[in-house]
Parts: structure tokens; C-alpha cells; sequence
């Protein structure tokens, strides 16, 4: 039997138990346990895993040879932070797709990503690194979606469609062929996007329409 690669999982939070389903489904990895930002949560158990601590582990694990990692965080942007301290730290970022995902010809997957199930990527399409793609969610052929972005659950990309760094496509929403959807974008659940949307822009409805920027969202 394949020894199994020593891997560490950063969040303890739900979408965690995703991540430590579809590694468990992959049987390539060995769980050591959780990291998180939560201090609170330092040495307790979630989802059968113990709770190490956080990003100050990370030196102490590598010396143990825990040199594996994935990011378990739904937030993109604090996704983006820890994986960018775990590259620089020395982990390798591995990509975690469940076994019921189906995949095409040519398909690129960057480090760090999670495909979970009932998802479909088509021909040539290229997934970027630490990207979600999440339950039942298909990417079409020749797509090109950008690091540390969330396709949620059922959402549908039509062919040649290209999502920018730090999006959120919200669940069960659909985008046209060849249609660009900016950096650090947000499309609301449900939506449909008839046109390109810009880059930092919140759009909502079915045609989908901006409703602000996501810097207005965060108060800026």
C-alpha cells in the first residue's frame, strides 16, 4: 500500500468536515490535524481531528515533516492570506477533488484547490490556485477561473467564461459563454449573468444588475 502523504488542514470550521470528507474519499492523505485562527479553539476536537493551533504551528510541523497543507476557509480573502504564509513558510499545497468529480481532457488544477462532489470541469478548462468548486457546480470547456476564487454549490458556467482573482459566485447562479466576471467580484445566488461584469462589483438578479461595489460592502 502507498504510504500516505502527511497532511495538515487549516479552519476547524464546516467546511472543514468537507475538506477532511473528500481527503478521506481520496485515501492519498494522512490527517495529522486542524489549524485555525481561533485561539478558543486551540486543543479541542472537531470533526475528529484535534485542533493543533494555528499559523504559529507551522514551523514546529514542518520540522516533524508535515509538509502538506490545504486551506479550509470559505472567505476568499483569508483563504488567500494563509495560503500565501503557508507557501512562504514551505508547505505544499495540496489539492483536494473527490473521487465522484469529472474532469475532461486538459484540465488544469492549481495547487491548494478543492473540487467536492457531483462537480464537472470540462475540456481545457483551468482552475486556479486555492479555488473552491463546490457541490454539484460545473465549469464548462475552456473556462479560466482565477486564484482564491468560490464557485458555490449548482452554479453553472457556460463555455469560455473567465472569472477573476478573489470572486464568489453565489450558489445556483449561471453565466453566460464567454463572459468575463472581474477580480474580487460577487455574483448574487441565483443569478443570471447576461454581460461582463467589472472588476470589485456586487451584481444580484435575474438579468443579473450591480447593486453596489464590494468595497462599499465592506464599508470603505
Amino acid at each position: 500500500m502507498p504510504r500516505k502523504h502527511k497532511t495538515v488542514v487549516f479552519g476547524a470550521g464546516r467546511h472543514a468536515k468537507v475538506v477532511l470528507d473528500v481527503l478521506e474519499r481520496m485515501g492519498r492523505y494522512a490527517v495529522v490535524g486542524l489549524l485555525d485562527n481561533s485561539q478558543e479553539l486551540y486543543g479541542t476536537v472537531r470533526w475528529g481531528q484535534k485542533v493543533l493551533g494555528g499559523r504559529d504551528q507551522f514551523g514546529t510541523l514542518l520540522a516533524k515533516g508535515v509538509n502538506r497543507l490545504i486551506v479550509a476557509l470559505g472567505d476568499n480573502r483569508e483563504r488567500q492570506s494563509v495560503f500565501d504564509e503557508a507557501v512562504k513558510a514551505g508547505f505544499e499545497l495540496v489539492s483536494a477533488v473527490h473521487p465522484s468529480v469529472q474532469l475532461g481532457r486538459g484540465v488544469i488544477i492549481g495547487p491548494g484547490s478543492l473540487l467536492v462532489a457531483g462537480t464537472v470541469v470540462n475540456v481545457d478548462a483551468q482552475i486556479g490556485a486555492n479555488v473552491i468548486i463546490n457541490t454539484g457546480a460545473t465549469v464548462d470547456h475552456d473556462c479560466g477561473i482565477g486564484a482564491h476564487v468560490h464557485i458555490s454549490p449548482g452554479v453553472h458556467l457556460a463555455g469560455n467564461v473567465t472569472i477573476g482573482d478573489l470572486t464568489h459566485i453565489g450558489i445556483g447562479a449561471v453565466v453566460l459563454p464567454s463572459l468575463k466576471v472581474g477580480r474580487g467580484s460577487v455574483v448574487g445566488a441565483g443569478a443570471v449573468v447576461l454581460e461582463d461584469v467589472p472588476d470589485g462589483v456586487i451584481v444580484a438578479g435575474n438579468p443579473a444588475r450591480p447593486i453596489r461595489s464590494d468595497e462599499e460592502s465592506r464599508g470603505r
